[in-house]
């Protein structure tokens, strides 16, 4: 053989070489960016898990589910894998994303892993998932949200800094699930303001009210407040025990706010004002959405941790409240003992069980009482 033919030879041969190495498990392979820099719903985080460098054979989609399901648990990014042998086509990055739902409808709990991207080459499938920052601790550079450490915490920020523009936080505890954090942050907002996690967790986002502006819901939120204080100074007394202050404040809103009939006779023609804590306190008709947030506010005014629960009441949509009395959660009904008072007894306050037609999910309270109880 000639140089020159055995140099050709040469050449061929590494050309061959480094094209397996730099095929689809390769370290050659760049990274593809998020399309919006870091830290953006789009962006799909790495974690520090080393690069495979071999293909995960996998013999049908039952397999690319569990291995996916596998890195959400671990935090990783699935490994990259081998599915020559299925009939992936051009609809695979959607066959993979139904994959992915079907796995966050099992698990709720993953919903950390807000988004996934996938991408078929040559017979190699590569997955990758964004995660939220807090579980994962990697922060988009130079974030500084507010730093939120539990469930408490979070609806203190949301109630506290409600409005237009969405406000950055900084959850600092992993073991908290985006079902629960969503479910506490429904409890602001008292009918006017619906709050929520940002899609990656870094943000508070609040909308109000359909047909009203931001302006509007907080100016009714402020009234709702400053009427609750006013009516916590007329019937509270010095020297009363919280389950007196109690008594009383439920007193006042059960004897004086009617129930709005308009929600069963002409539903269209009642106001907004009659399902929030404003129709109760200020004009004296709610329905059970306005009962139970009114006394939301007025325990608080006593110092009385409070929530609101939704749910359904023989079958039919409900709402009622929580409340933490001399150390103990109890339940009550404002709406059910309306018109008792003074001459009965109310029939649903302070109960430490409620009557089998009361039904509700319990995530949208258990993480915030379990907070208040601590210590």
């Amino acid at each position: 053989m000639t140089p020159d033919l055995k140099q050709i030879c040469l050449s061929l041969l590494t050309a061959a070489l480094l094209a397996l190495l730099i095929g689809c498990g390769g370290p050659g392979r760049e990274e593809a960016p998020g399309e919006n820099g870091p830290g953006s719903a789009e962006e799909v985080q790495e974690t520090e898990t080393p690069r495979e460098t071999a293909l995960l054979p996998v013999s049908g989609t039952e397999d690319i589910q569990k291995e996916i399901g596998d890195a959400i648990r671990e935090l990783r990014q699935p490994a990259e894998m081998d599915v020559s042998t299925l009939a992936l086509g051009e609809t695979a990055e959607m066959e993979i994303k139904n994959l992915y739902y079907a796995l966050l409808s099992q698990h709720p709990e993953f919903r950390y892993a807000y988004d996934l991207s996938a991408e078929l080459e040559n017979g190699c499938l590569r997955v990758r998932i964004a995660y939220m920052p807090y579980k994962t601790g990697i922060w988009p550079e130079g974030w500084e949200g507010l730093p939120v450490s539990d469930l408490n915490g979070l609806l203190a920020a949301a109630e506290e800094h409600m409005g237009a523009e969405p406000f950055p936080i900084r959850l600092t505890d992993p073991s908290l699930t985006p079902d629960e954090m969503s479910a506490v942050l429904r409890q602001a907002g008292g009918g006017y303001i619906l709050c929520a996690l940002s899609r990656d967790g870094t943000e508070i986002i609040c909308t109000p009210a359909v047909g009203m502006t931001m302006e509007e819901c907080l100016s009714r939120l402020e009234q709702a407040e400053a009427l609750a204080h006013q009516a916590a100074e007329q019937t509270l007394t010095d020297g009363m025990t919280e389950r007196g202050r109690a008594a009383a404040l439920y007193g006042y809103l059960t004897e004086t706010v009617q129930y709005d009939r308009r929600y069963y006779a002409d539903r269209a023609h009642m106001p907004i004002e009659s399902q929030t804590a404003l129709g109760a306190l200020r004009d004296g008709v709610a329905v059970c959405g306005g009962y139970a947030l009114a006394l939301e506010l007025l325990f608080r005014e006593a110092g009385i941790p409070c929530y609101t629960v939704s749910g359904k009441c023989g079958g039919e949509n409900h709402m009622w409240s929580i409340a933490r009395l001399d150390g103990k959660w109890l339940w009550f009904d404002a709406t059910a003992d309306r018109g008792l008072a003074p001459r009965f007894e109310p029939r649903h306050f302070a109960l430490e069980e409620l009557e089998e037609r009361y039904s509700w999910d319990s995530s949208q309270i258990d993480g915030l009482i379990a907070a208040v109880g601590k210590g």
